[in-house]
């Protein structure tokens, strides 16, 4: 079998769970004769990619930045993107892998799948298995990061999407499946509960080193790996005497709520038990030093308020280390208390000092014991002997059940209200397979002819173009349709001058495709565009419309990237390119019709807003199909903001319902980023919006000036430099200023 493998960690550069589980992955694939290839960023490359050869594991490196894309997508979204290009390339030199799995975290395999399921040739008939860590939404919900900020929560949206639309799902524990109920409609039929893999050496055992009476954590300093309460049972054991020492071991994160590092913050908390030395933080330590360590320390604590199956609870175990683990996460499925390790409960904060006080007192005999059930019991769950045959019967129903669907996997399901033919009107015709392509026209003649140009250069062949001339009154543009009339196979319907609402609904009324789109007159569609649509639209039942990415010319340059239409993000933003979507005609009809009294612009996107409340859906080609002029007379952006203020307020009164059904994410939406209007793109970390208070105000001065200060913060400062010496990290920052402060206002409106 050739399988391929997706990360964003692979040895020897990390040594997180991530990257412990992608090794052991490949190497008991691999042990089983299968064809394994990883695929793993890497900035630190020079080339723009290293292909290396790792215990008959093929290991692809490829270097972060180097694509286009990063231009016009935040960091995680474009590494998403990159990797459907790198795989695109690799699949056209080499055959198409059997299956690929890739993980949730970050939603790399976002652009793998909407490429997939949009019927990219290179990848719809590959099955993609999704194994879950655990998604970064979980983590900044448990962590209290703010979730609703961009990019936070638009790497969400992504990993919904994934974990909704792969083929198949497989979680090391129950415990992760059931949290994310909560959160996302899942596919029982699709999951698949395995433990992760993992060896380790029978006589790699430090159960007989003298130990010392101290208690280890091993992990990041993130508030949901429990770390907080940990200190917090801790002093309370200090305080009525009991001395027991505990090491935190591993890296720092910044905690959102006190707008500090977690290290700060703890030592700030638990001071005088610092002071003490009955607390130490080392921080990241290097594997070999971290095997002296362990081999003194008595017990090792998993304190996690929330965790899918951590494997440094496997390696306390098969390290011979009594283990403490909270009830909060798959280890405890791992755990039988009282046998092999202890399990307690934040819901009750004595089970903590219960659980810990029989661990330091278990005599010897018992330690041994406890040791023996717990390294049996890793094996008889994460041997690779016992986790190969369920892997492999995993993979090998989901190949058997490959079958292409003609249902587009969407995050959030809205039911969609019956087509009623009744609504039609009383002379509705359509010519089955017939594209509509509708040119709104005002006074267009010097741009009109590069529209018209553009799609009858499409490739797709079944279309008819009609032009509505909206009561043109300049006589230049109305001799130059005189003169198209001629010239292209075009239809003009003529009328007084009412808008452009009206002037898009009497192109509909009057079309007779089965699809309609709409082209603006002084805007371009690429040849492919319309035929790529109509494939998917002819594909799938449940899509109603599709759009693309949107590219500038003449007065800027640059790509709007666009998504899929789904509430919320939807609601305070619009999300496609809805002057230029294709549609069928039957739903524009029923549900789409442009509202005149939008009169000022928002038209279109307050027509896309109306459909996706009446369960319409539709998709976007992660392509720049769509070419956009950016012109200083035009429509929209000619709006000052009190007017666009107004028409949001239409557009929400005149679609109340939906907003009432996702008041919440709105809300919290517009406290995060910001009025919708300000931004284009949930994919990049904006730029605050106002301060909360004088001292968020001196702080962010602070990180603002830092550079001209004679005393800058040593940790910032160094921070910085790290980040420095990251090439992608300079180039984002350049582009950052000379690009999106400049996009930030000037370019807004149109998207609306």
């Amino acid at each position: 079998m050739r399988y391929w493998l997706l990360t964003t960690e692979y040895p020897p550069f990390y040594g997180g769970g991530i990257a412990t589980y992608s090794f052991h992955t490949a190497k008991m694939m691999s042990n089983n004769g299968h064809e394994v290839t990883v695929f793993v960023p890497d900035y630190k490359i020079s080339e723009k990619f290293l292909v290396e050869e790792i215990d008959k594991i093929r290991v692809i490196r490829f270097k972060t930045g180097e694509s286009t894309v990063y231009e016009h997508l935040g960091y995680v979204s474009a590494l998403s993107y990159q990797f459907s290009e790198f795989l695109e390339e690799w699949i056209k030199k080499e055959e198409k892998p059997d299956v690929i799995e890739s993980q949730e975290y970050l939603g790399i395999s976002y652009f793998l799948l909407q490429k997939k399921y949009l019927l990219w040739k290179e990848f719809r008939d590959i099955p993609i298995i999704l194994t879950l860590h655990t998604p970064k939404f979980l983590c900044d919900i448990w962590n209290q990061t703010p979730l609703y900020k961009f990019p936070n929560f638009w790497i969400g949206e992504m990993e919904r999407f994934c974990i909704k639309s792969a083929d198949a799902i497989i979680s090391p524990s129950y415990f992760l499946i059931n949290v994310l109920k909560n959160y996302i409609e899942l596919d029982e039929k699709k999951i698949f509960i395995i433990r992760n893999p993992y060896h380790f050496e029978e006589n790699k055992y430090l159960s007989n080193e003298e130990k010392e009476n101290k208690v280890i954590f091993l992990g990041r300093l993130e508030y949901r790996k429990g770390c907080v309460q940990l200190l917090s049972y801790m002093s309370n054991l200090w305080d009525k005497g009991l001395e027991i020492p505990l090491i935190l071991i591993g890296g720092d994160t910044f905690f959102y709520p006190k707008s500090l590092m977690m290290s700060e913050y703890l030592k700030k908390k638990y001071q005088r038990y610092f002071e003490k030395n009955l607390v130490e933080w080392r921080g990241a330590v290097e594997p070999d030093k971290l095997s002296l360590i362990l081999s003194k320390i008595k017990l090792g604590v998993v304190p996690s308020l929330m965790e899918n199956f951590p494997y440094v609870a496997l390696e306390l175990l098969s390290q011979g280390i009594i283990t403490l683990v909270s009830d909060s996460g798959g280890h405890a499925e791992v755990i039988e208390d009282g046998l092999n390790g202890f399990i307690f409960s934040h819901k009750n904060s004595k089970s903590f000092e219960e659980k810990i006080l029989k661990a330091v007192n278990l005599s010897e005999e018992e330690r041994k014991s406890f040791v023996e059930h717990a390294r049996n019991q890793v094996k008889k769950m994460c041997s690779y002997e016992l986790v190969y045959p369920k892997k492999i019967e995993a993979i090998e129903r989901t190949l058997k059940s490959k079958k292409e669907t003609r249902v587009f996997p969407f995050i959030r399901d809205i039911p969609q209200q019956d087509f009623s033919e009744e609504k039609l009107p009383k002379d509705y015709y359509e010519e089955p397979g017939l594209l509509s392509v509708i040119i709104p026209y005002y006074n267009m003649g010097r741009y009109v002819r590069d529209a018209i140009d553009s799609a009858v250069k499409s490739t797709y062949p079944n279309k008819e173009i009609i032009i509505v001339n909206d009561g043109s009154d300049d006589p230049e543009s109305i001799a130059v349709l005189y003169q198209i009339e001629k010239e292209y196979p075009v239809r003009i319907i003529n009328k007084q001058n009412e808008g452009l609402a009206r002037a898009r609904n009497t192109g509909a009324l009057y079309a007779k495709g089965e699809f309609i789109t709409f082209l603006d007159a002084d805007d371009m569609v690429d040849p492919e565009y319309y035929e790529n649509a109509i494939n998917i639209l002819k594909h799938y039942k449940n899509v109603d419309f599709v759009g693309c990415w949107e590219e500038y010319f003449e007065g800027a340059k640059g790509i709007w990237p666009t998504w899929a239409p789904e509430p919320p993000y939807l609601l305070v933003h619009n999300t496609i390119n809805s002057q230029g979507i294709i549609i069928r005609k039957k739903t524009f009809l029923l549900f789409g019709l442009n509202d005149p009294e939008m009169e000022y612009g928002l038209e279109d996107y307050e027509a896309v807003v109306r459909m996706v409340s009446k369960g319409c859906k539709g998709v976007v080609i992660p392509k720049p199909l769509f070419k956009y002029r950016v012109r200083k007379a035009s429509m929209l952006r000619e709006i000052p903001r009190d007017g666009m203020i107004y028409l949001y307020s239409l557009l929400v009164n005149k679609n109340s319902e939906i907003f009432k059904q996702y008041a919440i994410d709105v809300i919290n939406l517009l406290n995060a980023n910001g009025p919708g209007y300000l931004y284009d793109n949930p994919t990049w970390e904006l730029p605050p919006v106002g301060f909360v208070s004088k001292s968020s105000e001196k702080s962010i001065e602070d990180i603002d000036n830092w550079e001209t200060s004679k005393t800058p913060p040593l940790e910032l400062k160094q921070k910085m430099l790290e980040l420095w010496e990251n090439p992608w990290f300079r180039r984002m920052i350049k582009l950052f200023f000379k690009l999106r402060l400049h996009k930030l206002f000037s370019l807004s409106s149109k998207k609306n």
